[in-house]
């Protein structure tokens, strides 16, 4: 149906809902949508679905990718190896190249630093992660990119010995001089592909067990003790506990959640507050042991990041509770369930699942995470949604959810949360112990449910 604009504009002058104005890449038409937004929804009669984000919410791959960005600036413009730019600014940067899609990252960081942007380093620089990617790459989309461009700057004779592995990094960048006067949108999917070569050869790198070579790259060695990849405080708990796979137990577990809200805000419960906290959290568990929620996570990463990154984050999840103090047979089942993430989650959304220029803040990776589900609109008062950045909750208030939680870390701070219902800096934890995860009843007949 083809309508004008006062006919649209006559239908919302009643319409009392707040509308998302979300910017497209550079390269779409229209430059900007407007979405939406499901009514706040500050808490749930009853709970049936969790949506996560991953990078920043779910795991701590967030300053992987923030790395990576800063690599790609550094070798775009000759820098990398040298001390002259003192890289990202955490104020002026951060809020823009996190939660979004990798190309409006991009755009950001070549429009804030194109003073330092060099045409012949970013061509050198793409050839020699164009032959990365075709020759040692594990993304079949990436390669395709990857030779796409390649054709697009006039070198599809470039293909053929990348892929049979016959040019090296020196071959390939004696046709650099070949790509000159690059547009914006040139530097901008020359950057993409920098960019994904970067983080995709560290990813490689950590599966071939150098995290310690990585870590000291990244952190620096005064923060060599940090995980590269692990879950985000709470994590750990509150997924067993979702799938009810916890019950009673809880309690035995109890003080590392504890912990974790003390190290996140802290602040240091009473010992009356902590009985009243573990009271209500081990109804909650043996509530979820009779309706185990369904638990989804969405990322703009792609599919063969995503993988790579929480396959480690469950091996750390198993390895906490193979250490834990839980009784054996509660262990060994806990650790049957977690044994294959592709088994624990009942929706798992990556940008591999749409298109770059439908990544958050559009609600399109979460409306299709709810499809997974299996819920339908009218039930979407039923999930809570978590993410750590301001495009993250756009996404989330736009697919329909009103339960909006922001769980910021240290480089999302400074985010815009003001889609968000909930903006708890002490994360999971938080939700937990001073929410009872934002469901007002811990018990219901199951009559309710049917």
């Amino acid at each position: 149906m083809i309508t004008s604009a006062d006919a649209v504009i006559k239908k919302l002058q009643n319409d009392s809902r707040e509308y998302a104005v979300v910017s497209n890449p550079s390269y779409v038409y229209p430059p900007e949508e407007y979405y939406p937004l499901a009514p706040a929804l500050k808490r749930l009669e009853r709970l049936e679905g969790v949506l996560m984000d991953m990078d920043g919410t779910t795991t701590t791959t967030e300053e992987l990718c923030i790395y990576s960005l800063e690599q790609m600036v550094r070798r775009m413009s000759g820098q990398n190896k040298s001390q002259e730019w003192g890289g990202l600014d955490r104020e002026k940067d951060y809020p823009h190249i996190i939660g979004n899609s990798t190309t409006k990252h991009v755009e950001y960081l070549i429009r804030q630093y194109d003073s330092m942007i060099n045409d012949a380093h970013t061509a050198d620089e793409f050839l020699k992660a164009a032959v990365w990617t075709i020759r040692e790459g594990r993304d079949q989309k990436r390669r395709e990119e990857v030779m796409l461009n390649l054709r697009k700057l006039g070198l599809r004779e470039l293909i053929d010995p990348m892929e049979q592995g016959h040019m090296d990094e020196s071959d390939a960048s004696a046709y650099a001089r070949r790509i000159t006067d690059l547009s914006f949108g040139q530097k901008v999917n020359l950057g993409i592909d920098i960019y994904y070569q970067i983080y995709h050869e560290i990813l490689s790198r950590l599966n071939e067990g150098n995290s310690d070579e990585i870590k000291r790259e990244v952190f620096g060695r005064a923060n060599a003790d940090k995980h590269l990849i692990a879950p985000m405080p709470g994590i750990p708990i509150l997924l067993p506990l979702l799938k009810g796979w916890l019950g009673a137990s809880f309690s035995l577990v109890a003080e590392d959640l504890f912990r974790d809200y003390q190290k996140k805000t802290g602040r240091e419960l009473s010992n009356g507050n902590r009985y009243s906290v573990l009271s209500k959290l081990t109804r909650l568990a043996t509530y979820f042991e009779k309706h185990p929620v369904k638990v989804g996570l969405v990322t703009s990463s792609i599919r063969y990041e995503a993988d790579v990154v929480i396959r480690e984050v469950f091996n750390v999840i198993c390895n906490y509770y193979e250490k834990c103090s839980l009784p054996s047979d509660k262990k060994q089942e806990i650790l049957g369930h977690l044994k294959d993430y592709r088994q624990f989650y009942d929706a798992f959304v990556t940008a591999s699942d749409s298109s770059e220029i439908r990544l958050k803040p559009h609600r399109d990776l979460y409306s299709i995470a709810l499809h997974q589900l299996g819920l339908l609109p009218e039930h979407f008062d039923r999930v809570i949604g978590f993410e750590d950045s301001q495009s993250g909750t756009i996404a989330i208030r736009a697919a329909g959810i009103g339960c909006c939680v922001a769980v910021p870390f240290a480089q999302t701070s400074d985010h815009n949360f003001e889609a968000a219902v909930h903006v708890l800096k002490g994360g999971v934890p938080q939700a937990l112990i001073e929410h009872n995860l934002f469901v007002n009843q811990e018990e219901k007949q199951t009559s309710d449910y049917e």
